[in-house]
């Protein structure tokens, strides 16, 4: 349980308390000190503020505003001026003279709202412009604020002034305002007084959650950890202060530690929550320099250099992050320049590159792989090369991430000739959003979705998962059962990348003694067109998908997801569907089967023919989802991908082969190249194309 908050010493701080729980002695300090013996509270906050105006260390984090005003801050700035608030994301409000803080902002706006985000551009735009008028601006709003604060409806259960992300938001904002004003005379002695009481119940509060409650994984506790140590660190006048900076310090080490997995991702697995963990953890290591009393025994610097290595890898040929669970589609440019920054390593910079201005002192540097998979959190990458137009694939196969981890598994988003053309329908907006059960339901991800139910994603991930790359092809497979429970089903997805061009999506559902009915979902930000046995992206470049046995397929359902008309950010505003329905048909089988071809394509697409072929195992056809094969012919590529079946010996249109996987590419129905995962003895009508027997991936021109 969250402590109490104690109305006296957190929420309504007397003004004899507050300089009670300050560190009055030194020199600098008795003109305060002389005013509060008198009981002159006006004038010991005066006294107050002239001695934080003249107060040379220690000195707050905030980057330099910059020179040269962006005029886009600065209009920000100015509809602030004006009482226009811009609250939680997009909903705005324009005020008279007061500002109501209590206003309909949504049953979670009202939380963000009192993060108090929307007053950053005043400060950015002071340290601009120098305009006073921006100062005087938030020292009015922060004292209606403060007068209102303890009306403030809360519409959940959690009390939107005195929370953990609403301290931890709010508080540092907070200081860096007070930091930023403070040698400007404008601030009023109401105004520090009531800053410093709201640093101290502030840091009272979270001193007790932390303390009493231990460690807790999560974003929630890292912010309000980090509010802590900033607080104590900052305002060492403060009798508590030490005691809020180390408990801090001891919890944000603890997450370092037990919040992120080996390879460096948060383990809530949704990249912007990730990376503002991350951003934490880096200005923990840097508060650390500044402030002699911080001392950490961990190697966080160690740590930081895996966040930054996740980060880098699962980063989209545009340098966006991905879009999976809460995280959203988003630059990297600023957590990979800090990283090159911390590191001194231009590998961070290369997938951002063209946004970085001339004159650096790090230059980009081409990371010495491409694909790769990321275990234990669970993201396979698959990407021809590290340029803008390259293909990139990203399947998301890990384990559950709490409370921002959405229905989804071995679900992917594709990216082409500097476009994303096959990218789930992520998140905007609050999470008042009325499409908030959308985005997380498994019909707004790439993967097939049995009954267009729920799925138990909680107690699954990816099972039995294979990852093999080379110089041709990159390999995953995995099964899940997040329906076995409820439909006694389980889902087989393989994805082959027959490089540099295109990729194989193959697909089996084990049933029980039931059927069931299956979509195949896929999104995009351009509209579909076709028919179940070509489908395209309109505009150029795009996406063409090719089914084998389009037959097979009862229905091709189309929809849209969201457009830019539903208040949809970004540059991505649109998202639209296609789902391709199967079930079984008549009786003796117990499985669906789909291998789908995606081809992108850069001007026109080409004529691509995807055919399934029959394998056998001892001399007798087996079921597709026991062995199959596929053959792709489209431009100068001709492809037959068999998948073999637990080590026995499979046959499929003259190749034979034991192993998991074997790809065979011809030229006038010669072979030119071939490769086995896994696997011994390649022949190919009659001709061994490779004969060893070991594990990985072999690849031979022939």
């Amino acid at each position: 349980m969250p402590p109490e908050i104690s109305r006296s010493r957190m929420r309504s701080i007397s003004n004899k308390d507050l300089f009670a729980a300050i560190d009055l002695k030194g020199a600098d300090l008795k003109p305060v000190r002389k005013a509060v013996k008198a009981g002159k509270w006006k004038q010991a906050a005066a006294a107050w503020g002239d001695y934080f105006s003249a107060r040379k260390e220690p000195l707050n984090m905030v980057a330099p505003s910059g020179d040269k005003p962006d005029p886009e801050r600065v209009r920000e700035a100015e509809r602030v001026v004006a009482h226009e608030i811009q609250g939680w994301h997009d909903l705005t409000y324009k005020f008279g003279k007061t500002v109501d803080f209590n206003a309909n902002w949504g049953r979670s706006g009202i939380y963000g709202t009192h993060y108090w985000g929307w007053s950053d551009c005043l400060r950015v735009a002071f340290g601009q412009t120098g305009d006073s008028r921006y100062v005087e601006c938030f020292d009015d709003l922060f004292n209606q604020w403060y007068e209102q604060r303890n009306s403030i409806d809360n519409p959940a259960r959690y009390d939107v002034i005195f929370y953990e992300l609403g301290l931890g938001g709010r508080t540092p904002r907070f200081i860096d305002h007070y930091f930023a004003y403070r040698s400007t005379g404008i601030l009023r002695p109401v105004t520090h007084r009531r800053m410093l009481k709201s640093i101290l119940g502030a840091g009272r509060w979270l001193y007790l959650l932390e303390k009493e409650e231990g460690y807790r994984s999560g974003n929630w506790q890292m912010c309000g950890s980090w509010a802590l140590v900033y607080a104590g660190g900052l305002f060492p006048e403060f009798r508590e202060a030490r005691r809020w900076v180390k408990i801090g310090v001891k919890r944000l080490l603890e997450h370092v530690d037990r919040d992120f997995y080996d390879d460096g991702c948060h383990h809530e697995r949704a990249s912007g929550y990730g990376s503002w963990c991350t951003r934490i953890s880096e200005d923990l290591l840097t508060f650390s320099d500044r402030i002699p009393y911080i001392t950490m025994e961990a190697d966080l610097r160690a740590g930081l250099v895996r966040m930054y290595d996740w980060f880098l890898s699962t980063t989209s040929p545009l340098g966006e992050s991905q879009g999976f669970n809460d995280g959203g589609i988003g630059p990297q440019d600023g957590i990979l320049r800090r990283a090159s920054e911390l590191t001194g390593d231009g590998r961070y910079l290369w997938p951002v590159r063209d946004r970085i201005e001339s004159g650096s002192r790090i230059r980009p540097k081409e990371p010495d792989y491409t694909s790769i998979d990321r275990r234990p959190s669970g993201f396979a990458v698959m990407r021809s090369d590290w340029n803008k137009d390259a293909r990139y694939l990203i399947v998301n196969y890990g384990p559950w991430g709490g409370g921002h981890t959405h229905n989804d598994l071995l679900d992917f988003e594709l990216y082409a000739h500097g476009e994303p053309l096959a990218v789930e329908a992520t998140r905007w907006g609050p999470y008042d959003n009325p499409l908030d059960q959308y985005f997380r339901s498994p019909q707004a991800h790439n993967q097939l979705v049995v009954n267009d139910a729920p799925m138990d994603r909680a107690h699954h991930r990816g099972e039995d998962v294979a990852w093999a790359t080379g110089k041709t092809l990159d390999y995953f497979s995995a099964i899940h059962r997040a329906w076995e429970g409820q439909y006694a089903t389980r889902v087989e997805r393989r994805v082959t990348f027959l490089k540099p061009d295109y990729f194989l999506v193959s697909d089996a559902v084990f049933e029980g003694p039931q059927h069931h009915a299956y979509t195949w979902y896929l999104h995009s930000p351009a509209r579909w067109q076709g028919c179940r046995s070509r489908m395209l992206t309109a505009g150029r470049p795009g996406l063409q998908v090719v089914p084998a046995k389009p037959s097979e397929i009862h229905y091709v359902r189309r929809g849209t997801s969201y457009e830019a008309r539903d208040g949809t950010p970004g540059r991505y505003p649109n998202r639209y569907w296609i789902g391709l329905q199967k079930w079984v048909r008549g009786e003796g089988a117990n499985a669906v089967v789909y291998d789908v071809a995606l081809v992108p394509f850069k001007s026109e697409p080409e004529d691509v023919n995807v055919s399934r072929r029959a394998a056998s195992i001892g001399g007798k056809t087996c079921r597709p989802e026991v062995a199959r094969g596929v053959r792709i012919r489209g431009g100068d590529r001709d492809d037959l991908v068999v998948y073999g079946w637990e080590g026995e010996d499979v046959a499929c249109d003259g190749l034979s082969f034991s192993g998991r996987v074997c790809v065979l590419s011809l030229r006038d129905e010669r072979p030119v190249r071939v490769a086995v995962l896994d696997g011994g003895d390649v022949v190919y009508n009659g001709s061994p194309l490779i004969s060893s027997n070991r594990a990985g991936l072999t690849e031979r021109n022939l």
